[in-house]
């Protein structure tokens, strides 16, 4: 009884301290049942578990109901022992635990007069008998063996079901964030976690704030759904488990080079001929570094650490060294896309240039027994001499990425590489109480410089029909999003109670995001071009803006076990709210009576989403063997807020944008005021209204009833130990997503809009010249709008996946899967939309359509013009040891239905502030690609020196050399309409050698 008061007053204190769970689980754990060999179960045997991750010991004594639990123990293999006086002692090495995996281990005792043990080894459990999460877990040696570019994004796409925006061969997109769809939910609610810390971008929300030394990771983990209360969202969970020192002293090394000199040409005549170029070559990547730890004091105090760097430089279809020779071959090449051999093209590719560096250390700590302190530190560093280049983003039009210099004094320690910080404590009160407390500092700044200083002043230009930029761009940044967070985790074993045994965990976090940003265009003007013709000029003001957002959140769960019935039941509770702080901006350079400039004093919505959340899942072990499981679970997620999502709308300082009709009166190609027709406005943006420009307000408004946008899901599946080491699973999915977000302007609607008709004069082969129907609105664009979620709009998913998985025995290791993904969304009624100009619909039929596939496209991180929506995917990867010579054979083949290809018509500028507008010429989903598939292949041999290993070894990247089509250009009145912009990177090769110690 006195145990159960403790328990009830610690978790009123939890509820009572507010904050946001552990985003994801950094641990395992071990329960299990020991009995004698009648059944009977036996009470008081002393249970221990022992192994390399753990700096001491921990033990349990078995409840009256025999049954045992080690909660939050790091992943790593164990040895666990039963002992009771008159039995025979039993002990069970190997028992390996991966990230949030329950493995069941039971005992079951012969008596015995004598003292006496018998030791089992390599019996760790398959299936997950009380976890309803489908997850993927890369442990270190599929990390390091399955050949793939080495970083995280390129482990996302090994996961069953994810689809990526890009497709990285050998590391040809390495350095640069890719974006994936899974179950029909889109990048922005994803969750990272590194170490057991929430460190996701809340500003680029649902983004990682660093990058990662691959060799620094012990295990990564994916999850996709079925989770359980510690996730908030029901996007991707990507989860990390960093290495640590054991109580014995070893290191790794390595480094890896990948060369042009190694590469296969994929690029064919006919391809050519359609504007792929010279492909996407690699020129050189290379990545090195080293780990190692080991005791300070054995058994009492140990260390870790690691320096990583990869330089990638990749040749970027289109994008050419500004040099005469080279600008000369591209101009040639306009003329004859044949005109020089592929590899002399290779020479004057240039390239983006991405350095990654990678600093990091930890100390774990066991002050007294039963306590684990941790302290650790990341630094990530990461340069990139032209992000965004590619065949529409010249040289002159590039950023340079780089951390913010320290020259930005007023943020002081904020500037330079970011850095992680993180300090845990972990208590074990019993060996049925638990409690962890966790303090953690995200750091998270960066800048997208001009490539110059002197193009400060220099107004970019646009031609509107190819979407080609040139002279100059603009200035992003700097970014500076530090947060902070504390997390206090507590795990509770009651046994024997109402029929079975409960095990209680909760969780609560308190979090703050800061979030700066500046952004400056070239000369605060873009001159746009209509097929070389001075058309319009955008102009714009600065913005500099700074929010805060805090989110706590707190979250129960009972894990209740009655014989073969498991049930997790659990609820969470979400708190977010965001603040603007107080900005400046300055006036537009020539036009300041339309954008003058602006101090804001910041502003409180008073919008707070609080969110309760149910979890609820059922196992049940179907033939009592814990080899055959049948699991379900529904969930409802709750979207995250990020940083200025609500209060932004109250903030003038916004980027404001206003466009009007251009002449280029003296033909210098430069926006001047007196070349500007003021009598007409194409169109403006931001929180600016054009009737009343030196108004000092924002024209936005928020819907006091705005909430939080909301994911049901549904899942019900089998998991079966087909043999020891060899497991399937299928599971059907479904979800629902709904409560969207939108700008809705005050006064307009659908029914406000008018229908017009136009051909595009089409210039390219192939292009489709069809006549268009799109609409304008009637009367002026309204400056008022309203923050609000979107009526009569929703999201279906329904899915299918099966996975069959050969965890490394008998030399050799398996993981394949089939995905089918159907998600569509649907505009139930006008209400839905606005302009019913179908940018994402039928063409001639211009009002969307009711449903079609969700197909989000990727327009960042240096991918363009991709809409990422496979309704199927297959994915295999396997490793192989020989039995002579120890060579090592691995691969990874990935096959995928081809991504939308939505061709589409620009219109001209729209009446009444509307500008342009793309419309499709078939529903979203109807017209795709080829479909893809690529084989990558890896083989080593293992040289044993000792207690060192030396591992030499080969990988091919896309084996076969395809050359799929990956995107191409979709706007039919454009010279370049249908031209290829991205396929696959060609065959390469990569050497390296790795060494452990």
């Amino acid at each position: 009884m006195k145990h159960r008061v403790t328990v009830v007053a610690v978790a009123l204190a939890l509820m009572a301290s507010a904050g946001v769970v552990l985003a994801q689980q950094q641990t395992g754990e071990i329960f299990g049942r020991v009995a004698d060999t009648s059944g009977a179960v036996l009470p008081g045997t002393v249970v221990t578990v022992s192994g390399p991750a753990l700096i001491q010991p921990r033990v349990a004594v078995t409840s009256e109901t025999g049954t045992y639990r080690f909660p939050e123990l790091p992943i790593g293999t164990y040895t666990v022992t039963a002992e009771l006086a008159g039995f025979r002692t039993i002990i069970r090495q190997d028992i390996r635990l991966t990230i949030g995996f329950s493995a069941q281990v039971n005992f079951d005792l012969d008596v015995s007069a004598v003292e006496e043990s018998v030791t089992v080894t390599g019996e760790t459990p398959l299936v997950d008998t009380r976890s309803t999460t489908a997850k993927t877990t890369f442990d270190l040696d599929t990390l390091q063996n399955i050949p793939s570019a080495r970083d995280p994004w390129a482990m996302l796409e090994r996961a069953p079901g994810i689809a990526m925006d890009r497709v990285n061969v050998g590391g040809t997109q390495s350095g640069q964030q890719a974006s994936q769809v899974s179950r029909g939910s889109w990048t922005a609610n994803n969750k990272w976690s590194m170490d057991g810390v929430d460190i996701t971008d809340m500003s680029a929300v649902g983004a990682s704030p660093i990058y990662y030394d691959f060799d620094m990771l012990q295990e990564m983990q994916v999850t996709t759904g079925g989770a359980d209360v510690t996730q908030q969202t029901g996007g991707v969970g990507i989860n990390f488990v960093t290495r640590s020192g054991t109580d014995a002293l070893r290191g790794s090394g390595r480094f890896y080079v990948t060369d042009d000199k190694f590469e296969s040409a994929n690029v064919t005549d006919e391809i050519r001929l359609q504007g792929a170029g010279s492909g996407a070559p690699i020129q050189n990547i290379k990545d090195y570094g080293f780990e190692v730890g080991g005791p300070i004091l054995r058994g009492k105090l140990w260390f870790w650490g690691s320096y990583g760097k990869q330089d990638v430089k990749a040749g970027i279809v289109g994008f050419y060294l500004p040099t005469d020779r080279c600008q000369a071959m591209k101009a040639a090449l306009r003329l004859d896309p044949l005109a020089y051999p592929i590899k002399e093209v290779w020479e004057c590719l240039g390239t983006d240039g991405t350095e990654l560096n990678n600093y990091n250390w930890k100390i774990n700590w066991a002050p007294f027994q039963g306590n684990r302190f941790s302290f650790q530190n990341t630094w990530a560093e990461k340069y990139k001499n032209a992000r965004d280049a590619s065949d529409t983003r010249p040289p002159e039009t590039t950023f340079i990425q780089s951390a913010v210099p320290k020259e930005y004094g007023k943020w002081g320690w904020l500037t330079g590489p970011s850095p992680v910080w993180k300090a845990s404590d972990q208590h074990i009160l019993s060996d049925r109480w638990l409690v962890e407390a966790t303090w953690a500092h995200v750091g998270n700044n960066f800048i997208l410089n001009f490539q110059s200083p002197d193009l400060n002043d220099v107004q970019p230009v646009y031609e509107i029909t190819t979407g080609v930029w040139g002279r100059s761009y603009q200035r992003a940044g700097p970014y500076i999003r530090p947060t902070n967070s504390v997390d206090v985790l507590t795990n509770y074993f009651l046994p024997s109670r109402l029929g079975g045994d409960h095990q209680f965990k909760a969780g609560l976090r308190w979090r703050i995001a800061m979030a700066h940003s500046e952004t400056h265009w070239g000369g605060n003007t873009v001159a746009r071009f209509r097929n070389g013709v001075a058309s319009e000029a955008y102009l714009y003001r600065d913005t500099i803006t700074e929010y805060d957002l805090k989110t706590w959140a707190l979250y129960l769960q009972d894990t209740f076990t009655m014989k073969r019935l498991t049930l997790n039941l659990g609820v969470r509770y979400d708190r977010q709210r965001d603040y603007a702080r107080p900005t400046s901006v300055p006036a537009h350079p020539f036009i300041p009576d339309w954008l003058p400039a602006v101090s804001f004093d910041g502003a409180d919505s008073g919008i707070v989403w609080n969110d309760v959340s149910p979890r609820l899942g059922m196992t049940y072990d179907l033939m009592g063997t814990g080899k055959t499981v049948a699991k379900a679970s529904f969930s409802i997620y709750y979207g995250q807020m990020s940083s200025g999502q609500v209060a932004g709308t109250l903030n003038p300082v916004t980027q404001a944008l206003i466009a009007f009709p251009w002449a280029d009166a003296n033909g210098d190609r430069v926006v001047q005021r007196n070349e500007l027709d003021f009598s007409r406005i194409l169109t403006f943006g931001g929180n600016y209204n054009p009737d009343n420009p030196t108004a000092l307000t924002t024209v936005g408004t928020v819907d006091p009833g705005i909430k939080a946008d909301r994911t049901r899901e549904f899942i019900a599946g089998v998991d079966h130990e087909l043999m020891p080491n060899f497991a399937v699973s299928a599971s059907y999915i479904w979800r629902k997503y709904d409560r969207f977000h939108w700008n809705d302007r005050v006064g307009l609607t659908s029914a406000d809009y008018v229908a017009r008709t136009f051909t595009p004069t089409c210039t390219a082969a192939n292009a489709r010249c069809e006549t268009v129907t799109y609409y304008e609105p009637a009367i002026p664009i309204p400056a008022a709008y309203i923050y609000t979620n979107i009526p009569d709009m929703y999201r279906d998913y329904n899915g299918f996946e099966l996975v069959a998985i050969k965890r490394y025995s008998d030399r050799w290791q398996a993981t394949v899967s089939y995905a089918f993904n159907n998600s569509v969304d649907n505009w139930a009624s006008p209400n839905a939309y606005e302009d019913p100009t179908c940018r994402t619909g039928t063409g001639n039929n211009a009002v969307c359509p009711p449903s079609q596939q969700f197909a989000p496209e990727a327009s960042a991180s240096g991918i363009d013009n991709i809409f990422t929506n496979a309704k199927w995917l297959v994915k295999a990867s396997g490793m192989y040891t020989l039995p002579w010579w120890d060579i090592g054979l691995a691969g990874f083949y990935n096959l995928r239905q081809g991504y939308p290809f939505p061709q589409a018509v620009r219109t001209p500028s729209r009446a009444n502030r509307a500008g342009t507008v793309d419309v499709l010429l078939e529903p979203l989903g109807e017209l795709r690609l080829d479909n893809l598939y690529t084989l990558d292949f890896r083989v080593d041999k293992t040289f044993q020196f000792g207690k060192m290993k030396m591992v030499p070894g080969l990988d091919i990247f896309n084996v076969t050399n395809v050359n799929t089509v990956l995107a191409r250009r979709r706007l039919q009145g454009a010279a370049d309409a249908g031209n290829i912009s991205g396929i696959v990177a060609p065959r390469v090769m990569r050497f390296g050698v790795r060494v452990t110690w």
